[in-house]
């Protein structure tokens, strides 16, 4: 059987517990928000999968105190509600749907939801295994990645095969371009997925049947073509210029260069860009519109490659295509692929992606025998070796201890006003009253005695 599985990823800009009270229908259900724009969204699809990625939940110095707990709770109540009563409601003769929490792993300001449709799935899932890597200096987790591997049997009594799922934040600002090729060098070496039980065999990213690299890469334009600020569509846009001006900004695109000169992203590959506006840096509270501090940029992407993958599809002119050569149907397909301007809670527009898994041509009796991906293909290097246990131990609790002797002392500046005077004064004035008591008592005691 064929798998839809619905792919999004969005930087909240810090405001994450703010998205709890927005309308989130237009990010995790664009089928309702349909337009002229949009003619090919798949209408009445209800996918097998969701795999929701978000970076920058929260502001950092609850991240690094590791205070996300609140959060991560309310926003999946919040957004399993919503995928339920959707797909009830557009299923045939409104038959009762539900999606339930498969798996969901946070780290830093990074989360990672994956949704399953039980009608769909049930009976087919295997046991998730997750992992989470602190990516910024000393293993620090504002900069990080985190991950789902989930078995799944494709065919009725076998064809089992594995789905990877990676949410992930790489370094800011232009020049730090090497190092984001270096995080992802290292997201492939180090964000490694170990079962409960210590004789498992673990796996590296790459060893799997389908991965999917959501987040925000960070990776810019070099130049603006002609020094022109892109925009979102209109309906009565000259269609033809709009392409050919934001393909000119997709061959300026970083991540594509680099990935054209193997130093990074080898074997996975994406949708058209050409069909939305760079999603970054955008005005707070704005539909349309780009600050000018930064170079627009497609820095929030959704990447992935399957087993079945044929060579032609990595070919030069596939890499320097804003779109890859169609795959007739034998392996996976991209089916819708967009972002949201809607959403103006932050700087950062969201990207989705509907693929559709072609159904599997195999028979692996078990998920330790499902088909991996082939190797990168030329100019791309292998896949470096995983990182030794100990060392990835050791540099977990390192930034596990730098996240909380960093987060905490931070969140008692902001308790006592930084950031915030009035809040601060309240707070200094009750935290003087209490030490003003406990001083008159412990004097008026020393007197006495």
């Amino acid at each position: 059987m064929s798998l839809n599985i619905f792919l999004t990823t969005w930087n909240t800009g810090l405001q994450g517990s703010k998205a709890q009270s927005q309308d989130l229908t237009s990010w995790l259900l664009p089928v309702l928000h349909k337009t002229a724009i949009d003619p090919e969204l798949p209408s009445g699809q209800i996918p097998d999968i969701y795999a929701i990625a978000v970076q920058e939940l929260l502001p950092v110095h609850l991240a690094l105190a590791g205070l996300s707990g609140p959060v991560l709770l309310a926003l999946t109540d919040r957004i399993q509600s919503l995928l339920t009563s959707h797909a009830t409601s557009i299923s045939p003769e409104k038959t009762k749907e539900r999606y339930h929490l498969v798996s969901r792993v946070s780290h830093g300001g990074n989360a990672l939801w994956v949704f399953a449709r039980e009608r769909t799935t049930s009976g087919r899932l295997g046991k998730p295994m997750k992992a989470t890597l602190g990516l910024f200096y000393g293993g620090m987790g504002n900069k990080g990645a985190v991950g789902v591997r989930l078995p799944i049997q494709r065919g009725e009594k076998a064809g089992w095969e594995t789905l990877t799922f990676v949410c992930t934040h790489l370094e800011a600002h232009d020049h730090n371009l090497p190092r984001r090729n270096a995080q992802y060098q290292s997201i492939l070496s180090s964000l490694i997925f170990r079962a409960s039980d210590p004789l498992a065999t673990p796996y590296q990213p790459y060893e799997t049947s389908h991965l999917f690299l959501l987040g925000d890469l960070n990776y810019r334009l070099v130049r603006l073509p002609a020094g022109v600020y892109p925009r979102e569509a209109r309906q009565d846009d000259d269609v033809l210029q709009l392409e050919k001006e934001r393909f000119e900004m997709v061959e300026l695109d970083t991540l594509r260069i680099e990935q054209r000169e193997g130093r990074a992203f080898g074997g996975l590959r994406e949708g058209d860009l050409s069909r939305f506006a760079p999603t970054y840096k955008r005005i707070v509270g704005q539909v349309d519109g780009y600050s000018r501090k930064r170079i627009p940029g497609y820095t929030d992407r959704i990447l992935f490659a399957s087993h079945s993958d044929p060579p032609h599809l990595f070919s030069p002119q596939a890499t320097l295509s804003p779109q890859p050569p169609p795959s007739g149907g034998e392996t996976t397909s991209i089916w819708h692929f967009s972002s949201t301007p809607e959403l103006t809670l932050s700087d950062h527009k969201p990207v989705h992606a509907v693929i559709e898994l072609a159904p599997a041509a195999h028979s692996a009796p078990a998920p330790h025998l499902a088909p991996v991906l082939a190797p990168p293909p030329s100019p791309h290097g292998p896949i470096p070796p995983p990182t030794p246990y100990e060392v990835l131990l050791a540099w977990k609790v390192m930034g596990t201890v730098l996240d909380r002797l960093v987060g905490w002392p931070w969140c008692l500046l902001v308790l006592l006003g930084w950031g915030d005077t009035r809040a601060g004064l309240g707070v200094g004035a009750f935290v003087a009253m209490v030490w003003g008591v406990w001083w008159t008592g412990l004097w008026s005691g020393g007197w006495s005695a």
